[in-house]
């Protein structure tokens, strides 16, 4: 196996290890959290598929992994098949769009990037469930007991981990040997 279909392999054991934490981390963790009427959502797939977004220049290898993720993500944990399959394929193409007005990429300019990719994902599939009426919250309920503390939480958790993760999706995306 030559050394860009090994990253390649290393890109998708890294969101799908991300993919398992997002559940575990619900399950483990947030469950004792949202008993109320607070939901917090725990976005680490959308957090690597962000980073590695930022670093990987194909457009087809990005909308390949939006759609396979997306499928997955939607089966795995919605049970509704097109929210994430639409939605994240969209932000994906949507950051890669846009990068090139970013100089370099810094904390200051992934965590302003996380924070809209979340609130256009969250948003989006907030309308979508109200277009299939798969939920009566109103809008305001959404954005203060659902949106918000999802936000807040995934932009704590990046913070935290933004080191190690913006490092990893660096390594998985170089393919030449003398690069770092």
């Amino acid at each position: 196996m030559n050394i860009k279909a090994r990253k390649i392999v290393g890109q998708i054991l890294f969101i799908l290890l991300a993919f398992y934490l997002d559940g575990l981390m619900k399950w483990a963790f947030l469950n004792n959290m949202n008993r109320g009427t607070v939901v917090i959502l725990p976005q680490l797939m959308l957090m690597m598929i962000v980073m590695l977004t930022m670093r990987i220049d194909n457009r087809r290898q990005l909308i390949f992994y939006g759609i396979v993720f997306g499928v997955l993500y939607d089966s795995y944990y919605y049970g509704i098949i097109g929210l994430y399959t639409v939605l994240l394929p969209l932000l994906m193409v949507g950051i890669d769009h846009f990068k090139f007005l970013l100089v370099k990429n810094n904390m200051g300019y992934e965590l302003s990037i996380y924070f809209l990719s979340l609130t256009f994902l969250q948003s989006g599939i907030y309308l979508l469930e109200r277009l299939l009426q798969q939920t009566s919250a109103s809008v305001f309920d959404f954005i203060t007991y659902t949106l918000g503390p999802t936000l807040l939480w995934n932009i704590v958790v990046l913070f935290i981990l933004y080191i190690p993760i913006a490092n990893l999706s660096e390594w998985l995306v170089k393919y030449r040997r003398d690069n770092k």
